[in-house]
């Protein structure tokens, strides 16, 4: 298993990224949100990481104005010595293979060989699967477009939650707002609806790695056309048994939310659904719908709140001592997020959500056993 330092991750997605560096308006990938975004870390955090790049002189800020924006943001670029460290660090994880799970079953394949065919998995994805299963099976002969790799997660807990998002799928709401802090697991919820509880022709569009309206619009059409609509246009899929998920709904701009609002409209009591994972500081003004809109049955909130002791346990381990694990809950907080790095003894991930003593203490924690 590959087991990449944030230092690393950002050369990878930089280097993947690094046509955006000669566009006059490049794409939000490479802003401190789009990074944030790639490599699951909080926006809060960014700095720090990237601080160090740019005193090594692997990294350098520019100010340019990003494409979707009105003003002109920071971004990051390889320098030459930053681009050469990518490019081996690129070469060496592309001659490492990966064991690849799809419809067809189950096969191993170069990190390489699956980059070139599938080009809408971003490298870092296909990186870090290295010794791992790489998940990309869907249901048979269903339609799924995605921006974005999509796999079936593990899971654990969340049972009321699921069920309402069960009951969200019989009836005749339009939509769904998953509302989560980071790390709480707003993702992998709105994953598990998509992917384990129907089968109806999926349309996933993960907003941190593509929030320009046009790019929305554009896969959009794209799926409407793929759903049998002839125009291309979202008022279409009103009567289509199709679901709409769009993840990380974050600090968008105002043209998405009024472009929301519309889905909304021209979706409203119809057959379609929308599925939409937002954080829970997103203001009353970011929001695409209103109380009235609850109220009235057409949107269904589910807030995710941390794990419970129980859904905990069941992620860290039966076998960990009840000592060591009464601790971890308590420091982590009941942050899934932080509870899967525990568990995965990511201390690399962990320093980016916990102080350096804090994180020390979980990775000695962990390694407690109950007594046989």
């Amino acid at each position: 298993m590959v087991q990449l330092s944030s230092k690393d991750k950002t050369l990878v997605h930089l280097f993947e990224q690094r046509r955006e560096c000669l566009q006059d308006s490049p794409a939000e990938t490479i802003t401190q949100d789009g990074i944030s975004s790639a490599l699951g870390v909080p926006r809060t955090h960014i700095t720090r990481l990237l601080r160090p790049l740019i005193e090594e002189g692997l990294i350098e800020e520019e100010k340019k104005r990003v494409a979707g924006k009105e003003r002109r943001m920071k971004v990051y670029v390889l320098t030459p010595s930053g681009l050469a460290r990518s490019k081996d660090l690129v070469e060496r994880l592309s001659s490492q293979k990966l064991e690849v799970v799809e419809n067809r079953g189950k096969r191993f394949v170069l990190a390489s060989d699956l980059i070139k065919e599938r080009p809408d998995i971003p490298m870092l994805v296909v990186f870090e699967s290295i010794g791992k299963e790489l998940n990309l099976i869907s249901a048979p002969g269903r339609v799924i477009q995605t921006n974005t790799p999509l796999e079936l997660p593990s899971f654990q807990g969340r049972k009321g939650e699921l069920r309402a998002a069960r009951s969200f799928l019989a009836s005749a709401s339009t939509a769904l707002v998953v509302f989560a802090n980071f790390g709480y697991g707003s993702s992998t919820f709105l994953k598990k609806v998509a992917l384990d509880l129907t089968d109806i022709p999926l349309l996933w569009h993960d907003l941190g790695r593509g929030r320009d309206l046009e790019e929305v619009q554009a896969k959009l059409g794209s799926f409407a056309k793929s759903a049998g609509c002839e125009r291309g246009e979202i008022s279409e899929l009103r009567e289509k048994d199709v679901l709409l998920c769009f993840d990380n709904y974050h600090d968008v701009s105002e043209q998405v939310v009024d472009a929301f609002f519309d889905f909304m409209k021209a979706l409203k009591g119809g057959k379609a659904k929308m599925a939409v994972a937002m954080r829970e500081e997103t203001p009353s003004y970011n929001r695409f719908f209103q109380k009235a809109d609850v109220e009235k049955g057409h949107v269904a909130e589910i807030h995710l709140p941390r794990f419970d002791e129980e859904s905990a346990r069941e992620l860290i381990g039966q076998d960990i001592d009840d000592e060591a694990f009464q601790l971890i809950y308590r420091l982590t907080r009941g942050q899934p997020l932080a509870l899967e790095l525990v568990r995965r003894g990511d201390e690399k991930g962990l320093k980016a959500l916990r102080p350096n003593e804090e994180v020390r203490f979980l990775m000695y924690l962990r390694s407690s056993r109950k007594k046989q």
